[in-house]
């Protein structure tokens, strides 16, 4: 299932993703951010998280980074063009919209990986 949740400022987000990855063994990397373009905080490149912006126009980063626009990214989740538009009219006046979803939750964890020894315990690193 999808999650799209409305937030007033980046403080907030990074409050939710905190108590989500906690909570809910989420990763950085779950989260995708959207908001203005020129409201693109420094903190996701170093934190894992995506942000997809909304702008009437391509800037040069566009072109080098795997950040999808916003309203693209709506699109591409499935969402219908009615509430496609109702999202892109909140980050129009401002405000940020956090998405995520649990399908994130049923991943793999690599065996050999960090991730794996924290979930193993250790007791089963022998």
């Amino acid at each position: 299932m999808q999650y799209i949740e409305k937030y007033n400022s980046l403080d907030e987000i990074l409050e939710r993703i905190d108590l989500l990855k906690q909570e809910e063994n989420y990763y950085e990397e779950d989260f995708n951010i959207l908001g203005l373009a020129d409201l693109e905080p420094d903190w996701t490149d170093y934190m894992g998280c995506t942000y997809n912006p909304h702008s009437n126009s391509l800037s040069f980063k566009d072109f080098f980074t795997q950040n999808a626009k916003a309203e693209d990214f709506l699109y591409a989740s499935g969402l219908n063009a009615d509430l496609v538009e109702t999202y892109l009219k909140i980050i129009q006046d401002g405000d940020f919209l956090l998405a995520f979803d649990d399908k994130s939750l049923n991943r793999e964890v690599n065996r050999n990986s960090t991730e794996a020894d924290v979930e193993k315990g250790p007791g089963d690193n022998l």
